[in-house]
């Protein structure tokens, strides 16, 4: 088996189809706190009591995360998972955004396997936190686009300044959405208002009625962090045991459907990639056309 812990299986008419080894991403071990940069991906953590706060940290392309930037995450929520002290582990980005999806300067210039490298990231890390004894929170501010967006929704609780942008762009830019997604943003938000934010490639406020339902909490910056707060301590007090199998048993039943998703969104995602039109759009996204998103916007 590869490295990165996706299988290859044949299907009729799709060579490069994959399934997740459910248990398999639980044995990788990482630092409880780090700075991780470069190679190892953008990615910072602290520890705030009984929360672990994992930070995207790459400003200059308003958090864009890539390969190796997904891959450290993932490794950080096993460690935080694995941790007796955190109850609750919080994703967060630095400056002001949570994250603006993959960096579509690399993307758009990726060969197929590195491309398709990078999209497995992103369904491994969803399947991490599918599976991780500990609740995950996302604390969203500024932009949350594309895989930022669906990052953030995959977690058990997520709050939002309400001044945040949520966006789901793939379609416009022939691209795919990613971990999972299109199961729970469903789940979420009922299916009209889900197609609308993805066929539409909507961007949204945190506060628009179209996203009711995908938020427990929609505030200030400082009612946003005390609700986290809150919700660490209330969850430290409870028997972990007990946490983690009622957890697992609000995911269960639509648990088959997002592995489903998982495995469905890399094969459409392998179908569009290389298309001139992916090319042309992901290049003109990335430098800023079309999106009022750019790296001065790191500094809201």
């Amino acid at each position: 088996m590869p490295a990165s812990g996706v299988v290859e299986r044949q299907l009729p008419d799709r060579s490069w189809a994959y399934a997740l080894e459910l248990p398999s991403a639980w044995r990788c071990a990482g630092g409880s706190s780090s700075q991780a940069r470069g190679a190892r991906g953008m990615i910072e953590t602290e520890s705030r009591g009984p929360a672990r706060w994992i930070f995207i940290a790459n400003p200059k392309v308003v958090n864009a995360v890539g390969t190796a930037d997904l891959e450290r995450l993932r490794e950080e929520i096993v460690s935080a998972a694995a941790d007796d002290a955190i109850a609750l582990i919080v994703l967060a980005g630095r400056a002001g955004n949570f994250c603006s999806g993959d960096n579509l300067k690399e993307s758009a210039v990726m060969d197929r396997a590195a491309f398709r490298s990078l999209i497995a990231a992103f369904q491994e890390l969803a399947w991490a936190a599918e599976n991780s004894p500990k609740p995950l929170a996302a604390f969203v501010e500024g932009y949350a686009l594309g895989g930022g967006a669906e990052i953030a929704l995959m977690c058990d609780f997520v709050v939002a300044e309400r001044t945040a942008t949520i966006g789901c762009p793939e379609v416009a830019l022939s691209g795919m959405i990613s971990n999972g997604s299109s199961a729970f943003l469903g789940q979420a938000l009922g299916l009209a208002r889900a197609s609308q934010l993805v066929l539409l490639s909507e961007r949204r406020r945190a506060d628009d009625p179209l996203l009711a339902g995908a938020f427990n909490l929609v505030g200030s910056r400082e009612e946003c962090l005390k609700w986290l707060n809150g919700a660490a301590d209330r969850l430290a007090s409870s028997p972990p045991a007990a946490v983690h199998r009622a957890r697992q048993a609000l995911r269960a039943p639509g648990r088959q459907g997002r592995l489903a998703a998982l495995t469905e969104e890399l094969m459409q995602a392998m179908d569009l990639y290389g298309s001139p039109a992916y090319k042309q759009a992901a290049s003109a996204f990335a430098h800023g056309a079309r999106t009022g998103v750019t790296t001065s916007d790191s500094d809201r």
